[in-house]
């Protein structure tokens, strides 16, 4: 689930070609100088991942003890893979289950956590930035994809819809309206770089929470979002029926 900070209170397709997409990806990645992608004058893409949550902020806990905090972390290294392995590089605000904080800090607080993370956002120099998040309802029938667009990035829309297009058609989620995030959403109020937040399914829903705890269906949503990524900064984005 996303986090809001209120200022009154400042608070895979087939298995085996996905299989063998990650195991690409990985060996590009560790191949110096080794690059596949680049846009515009042959820069190349820099994505900034956000594994949502993290340290004593589990997020939200799925009907069978789920802690979404360990999934967005999950979903974000497999990301991070296949992203490197497409010669896009990437920057990633946590590696692990650790939350942020300073080094002289005297503990872990969500708003340092949460400000550190913008503050890697802005110094990243980075072409994109993209959110990992599960969702969490009372009522457990509910289940599907939910993403959402920096409002003050209007143009990254299209990217949006086509990524919750290829995320469903490879899992085969439900999809939803793509919207504008809430502006009280911390690190999508305002970024600096056009900005998508993807939750990738609803821990409150038993079959979604089981799919989304299995390593194989997570490398589906990061080939997904890598492929919709690529796509678009590439000039080859489909329009999307929500278009």
């Amino acid at each position: 689930m996303y986090v809001i900070i209120n200022k009154k209170r400042c608070m895979l397709m087939c298995i085996p070609v996905l299989a063998a997409g990650l195991i690409i990806g990985s060996l590009l990645s560790i191949i110096p100088g080794e690059k596949t992608f680049g846009y515009g004058s042959g820069k190349i893409l820099k994505v900034v991942i956000d594994a949502g949550h993290g340290g004593p902020d589990g997020g939200a806990v799925g009907i069978n003890d789920t802690v979404e905090a360990e999934i967005n972390l999950e979903i974000a290294k497999k990301l991070e893979t296949v992203l490197n392995g497409k010669g896009i590089d990437t920057v990633m605000t946590r590696t692990d289950n650790e939350g942020l904080r300073a080094q002289n800090s005297d503990g872990w607080r969500k708003t340092e956590d949460m400000r550190m993370r913008l503050q890697m956002i802005k110094k990243s120099d980075a072409d994109f930035f993209i959110s990992i998040h599960m969702n969490h309802f009372r009522q457990s029938s509910v289940h599907g994809l939910r993403l959402f667009y920096a409002s003050n990035h209007e143009e990254i829309k299209p990217l949006a819809e086509n990524m919750q297009k290829k995320m469903s058609e490879i899992t085969g989620a439900k999809v939803s309206t793509v919207s504008a995030a809430d502006k009280r959403l911390f690190l999508m109020k305002s970024p600096p770089m056009p900005a998508i937040l993807a939750e990738c399914g609803f821990l409150s829903n038993a079959a979604e929470e089981k799919n989304l705890a299995d390593e194989e269906y997570q490398a589906k949503l990061a080939w997904a979002i890598a492929e919709a990524v690529e796509a678009h900064f590439m000039g080859d984005e489909q329009p999307s029926s929500e278009s």
